[in-house]
């Protein structure tokens, strides 16, 4: 499913690391990368004049030979390479060359917000979710995290070797399981479905109203446990109450999953929310990499101007 993927970087101080564990998706069927730096000019900085140019092909002469490094890397893993140093906005140059290079998922990376320590959803990696139309897969920093994630690492060396997967009955949610179906045969080890009661709401219901949304869940979740069963997978659930951001969280750590793969929205989004809520903060918060996909109601909004 993902035989040719593109990986956006920012050539950061640790982009080795990144990409040293990008380079293992061959474990579940990559076997060619783009490469794509995109040097940003915009309003802000338009690229005029002969001055301005020069500078810019010397810029991309310097990052050409930085990058040729990568290739090294990703050619060692016997993987094949493509590099493309682009000019413009990151993230729409980022989803044309998708279009392009006609790819299955894009990697792009996080950011640590300068002067406290505390992370921050990158603006670019924000937008190629919100306004593209492919999977996008966010792979977690060693350093940004601490060390919790290294190259030698489950995640890394086996990344879909436990995924969880939440689900909520939305549209979304439905369109997330059909690719994950077609996942089939690439090397997930085992999948564990989760989904989480909103406690909040569940605690103005009366306790056999309570007990009826539980049988219902339940019910969905052996639906979906055989359909992927169906497929071949190994699989096991877990209905949980709480907040569904948190639960989702620790029940990650606490099941030691190497991905959690999830749509994009889910069931409560709004009018106006570009993308949901839950699944925002699990790619911000997790310490696990985390697969978002589109489908269906997911359906990407016009872009904005930026």
């Amino acid at each position: 499913m993902f035989r040719r993927i593109l990986y956006a970087t920012a050539l950061e101080a640790y982009y080795r690391e990144v990409f040293g564990c990008v380079t293992n998706l061959r474990r579940v069927g990559t076997e060619e990368i783009v490469l794509v730096h995109v040097i940003q000019a915009d309003e802000h900085f338009p690229v005029k004049g002969r001055h301005a140019r020069q500078m810019l092909d010397s810029l991309a002469a310097e990052l050409s030979s930085r990058m040729d490094e990568a290739v090294r890397i990703a050619e060692a893993q016997g993987l094949r390479a493509k590099v493309r140093i682009e000019i413009g906005v990151p993230w729409r140059r980022i989803l044309q060359v998708a279009d392009e290079e006609n790819v299955s998922l894009i990697v792009s990376g996080r950011e640590r917000r300068s002067g406290f320590d505390e992370i921050l959803f990158g603006s670019t990696t924000d937008r190629l979710v919100r306004y593209g139309s492919f999977p996008v897969y966010i792979p977690k920093c060693p350093e940004v995290y601490g060390g919790r994630v290294s190259p030698e690492g489950a995640a890394c060396r086996d990344p879909f070797r436990r995924v969880l997967f939440p689900v909520d009955w939305s549209e979304c949610s439905r369109a997330a399981l059909e690719a994950l179906c077609r996942l089939k045969g690439s090397g997930i080890g085992e999948i564990v479905v989760v989904h989480v009661m909103e406690e909040k709401a569940m605690s103005l219901q009366p306790e056999e109203k309570f007990r009826e949304f539980e049988r219902i869940d339940r019910r969905r979740l052996e639906e979906t446990e055989q359909r992927l069963r169906s497929e071949g997978f190994a699989v096991r659930t877990r209905l949980a109450v709480g907040n569904p951001r948190a639960a989702l969280l620790q029940l990650a750590r606490g099941e030691d999953v190497t991905l959690v793969f999830m749509g994009t929205h889910g069931k409560g989004r709004v009018k106006g929310i570009l993308w949901g809520s839950v699944s925002r903060n699990v790619a911000e918060y997790s310490d696990k990499p985390v697969l978002l996909v589109r489908g269906g109601s997911c359906a990407a909004p016009p872009a904005d101007g930026a």
